[in-house]
């Protein structure tokens, strides 16, 4: 294992990334292809064992051209020591996590079972593949391996994913609670799997509709179901001694798959008491605070800012609440323990403050904590951090070959509107760019009411590495800065979101580091609306224009949502709210769709949608793609088969990615 330390002295720093593929001596570096980009990681996870004497490091390495994953386990006492090793083969794997101090669980995707057959199911005389998941336990030697729920039928007779583990019984060091497919009730159950003969017991079963469950001290207190679509969620609570479920509220997941006004970040040590992600209604950002089953009553608030939404909460495995986690341009802690502030704050300035630091994994005494870092020229790297010791070991990079200097630069960028507001957002660099203006691909985020930050992203890399400037502007609608200014977006789609983003087009064109007779627009989501919007309001901006999943007629828009969802759904009321009402608004709606508008878009557009997405109906692409044959216009548009809305599997971001910046490349 290579390794490197660095003491956290006063003022001492240091590159988060040694070279692993250095350029020749007196050349410029090369950017990244896309097969190095979307390479699978060498390493893609680690975990510390509860006593803090273990560190496992999940790898995948190529031997006689054949991938191989594998687990390292090493002590911590001699980190260079030769490591004990589990073999796994040519099987993906995801993840590692102690069960305890002696058996380590890994996540194993399977594709064929032991006689070489893929796993799949047929439907009426068409068999489709279908992958198999499943956590394997092994000992300190990476020996004695062990599948969950080995012999019981009702869960691996038709449970393709077996993987989910829901509390790791602190008080049970023997079992885990794991939550699989119950095929003789048709529903999910709830487990406790012994990890190391893989027995599995039925605690608790859930209904047709349940999604998971969330637990105290083992015991199931919360679950979570859903619709269909995964776009309304139903809270059941259960405090301690009752026996019964009752409904705490029905929400709207948002496009993190969190409830935006209700999202439980974990159990507290008081019995019933959970801590959730809220934003009340006299509050303008969203906070961290408790929430008491048997009152069904908020209590304390525990972390808050007036500017930033808290998003999430690390809690550890005595319940206790270690830190609570906000988004400037870059990831913040606030620490329920002050004395981890200048830690943290150490650790940052090692990495010369380019980075996002999460506080990945930490052992019960808080002395060694797991980090991982990324950040716009860092795809992600694992450190161990001593809190008695002060340094900081560098345990795994996950692509060592996408160095910085390969990597394009993002630099965040205050923008004035034509309002007077102020924005954030984020511009990309190709490396080698010289003095001259370049192209330049604008980006607007998908959501809307999500955001971007300076951090690590595949596509944007994929762009720069064509020598284009990357534009993410967080326009007013986005997600992140509170309520105030994600409501600043409703029924604005058409008109200030946009604004917004073509001011910050402009600040940077006037900047001299845009070409603007060579722009294009690209987003995904509501990201692909923006771009086909964008085209619309101004045909002489961009050159090029790409739509990924993109909403193109509001009305029908809201029509699937009000079908699917129902009228009376959260998640109904949420983009009624959010588009515009289709009776008091559907003048506003006409002309917010540029799908009604297609004869005004002058520049060449590319469509491409998932057949199987449930969340934008690729009818929408379909229409778009219509109306601009139609009125005679250029129009490429691509239906991935079988595909969703996002989750795609490399090899169609690998054709997704391809296909646009081909795209792009021909008119910019």
């Amino acid at each position: 294992m290579l390794t490197r330390r660095a003491m956290l002295a006063a003022g001492a720093a240091s590159p988060l990334a040694a070279p692993a593929l250095a350029h020749a001596q007196g050349s410029a570096p090369t950017p990244p292809t896309l097969e190095e980009l979307l390479r699978e990681p060498q390493v893609h996870d680690a975990a510390i064992s509860p006593d803090g004497e273990q560190l496992a490091i999940l790898r995948t390495g190529v031997k006689d051209g054949k991938k191989s994953a594998f687990v390292t386990l090493s002590r911590m006492a001699d980190l260079s020591a030769q490591p004990a090793v589990a073999l796994i083969g040519e099987q993906s794997v995801s993840h590692v996590e102690w069960a305890n101090n002696e058996r380590l669980l890994i996540w194993i995707t399977f594709e064929k079972d032991e006689k070489g057959q893929p796993y799949g199911l047929w439907f009426y005389d068409a068999f489709v593949p279908v992958p198999v998941k499943r956590v394997v336990s092994v000992d300190l030697k990476g020996q004695d391996p062990v599948v969950m729920f080995t012999g019981s039928r009702s869960v691996l007779r038709r449970g393709f994913d077996a993987s989910r583990v829901v509390d790791y019984l602190k008080d049970d060091p023997r079992r885990v609670l794991m939550q699989a497919w119950n095929d003789g009730r048709g529903a999910y159950g709830l487990f406790k799997v012994d990890v190391y003969t893989g027995a599995a017991e039925l605690m608790e079963q859930g209904v047709a509709a349940t999604d998971f469950w969330l637990t105290q001290g083992g015991v199931p207190m919360l679950r979570m179901d859903s619709n269909a679509r995964g776009t309304v969620g139903w809270v059941y609570g259960r405090a301690p001694g009752e026996k019964t479920w009752k409904l705490i509220r029905k929400s709207r997941f948002n496009e993190g798959k969190k409830l935006s006004d209700f999202d439980v970040v974990g159990p507290t040590p008081d019995a019933g008491v959970f801590l959730v992600c809220q934003r009340a209604e006299d509050r303008d950002t969203s906070v961290i605070r408790t929430f008491d089953l048997a009152s069904l009553k908020f209590g304390d608030i525990v972390a808050q800012r007036p500017d930033r939404d808290f998003e999430t909460a690390f809690v550890d495995e005595n319940l206790k609440l270690v830190g609570s986690a906000y988004w400037d341009d870059r990831l913040n802690y606030q620490f329920a323990d002050p004395t981890l502030g200048p830690h943290f704050r150490a650790v940052n300035a090692a990495l010369k403050n380019s980075c996002n630091v999460e506080l990945y994994d930490i052992d019960v005494s808080h002395r060694r904590m797991l980090l991982r870092a990324t950040g716009p020229q860092e795809p992600g790297a694992f450190q161990l951090y001593d809190r008695q010791t002060r340094s900081l070991e560098y345990v795994g990079h996950c692509k060592p070959w996408l160095t910085p200097e390969r990597l394009a630069q993002t630099q965040a960028l205050k923008v004035k509107t034509r309002d007077g507001a102020e924005i954030t957002a984020y511009l990309t660099t190709p490396i080698n760019a010289g003095a001259r203006p370049l192209p330049m691909v604008v980006m607007p985020h998908g959501g809307p009411e999500i955001r971007n930050y300076l951090d690590y992203d595949i596509t944007v890399q994929a762009l720069a590495a064509r020598g284009w400037l990357v534009l993410q502007p967080n326009f007013r609608g986005s997600g992140g800065y509170g309520r105030a200014f994600a409501e600043l977006g409703r029924r604005q789609w058409a008109d200030r979101m946009q604004a917004d983003v073509e001011d910050a087009v402009a600040h940077v064109v006037a900047s001299g580091r845009a070409d603007a007779a060579r722009l294009a627009i690209f987003g995904a989501s509501y990201g692909g609306y923006s771009a086909l919007m964008g085209a619309v309001r101004r045909p002489d901006l961009y050159k090029a224009i790409v739509s990924i999943a993109g909403d193109a007629d509001l009305i029908e828009s809201l029509a699937f949502s009000r079908k699917e969802d129902g009228a009376d759904s959260p998640t109904y009321a949420y983009w009624r709210a959010s588009m515009g009402d289709p009776k008091a608004d559907e003048a506003l709606l006409l002309r917010a769709s540029p799908a009604r508008r297609a004869d005004e878009i002058a520049a060449p557009v590319l469509l491409i949608h998932g057949t199987e997405d449930t969340i934008v109906d690729p009818k929408q692409s379909r229409i778009m793609a219509k109306a601009l044959k139609t009125a005679g216009k250029s129009c490429e548009h691509l239906e991935l088969k079988g595909q969703g809305h996002r989750n795609w599997s490399d090899e169609t971001w690998m054709t997704v990615l391809t296909t646009t910046t081909d795209f792009i490349a021909k008119y910019v």
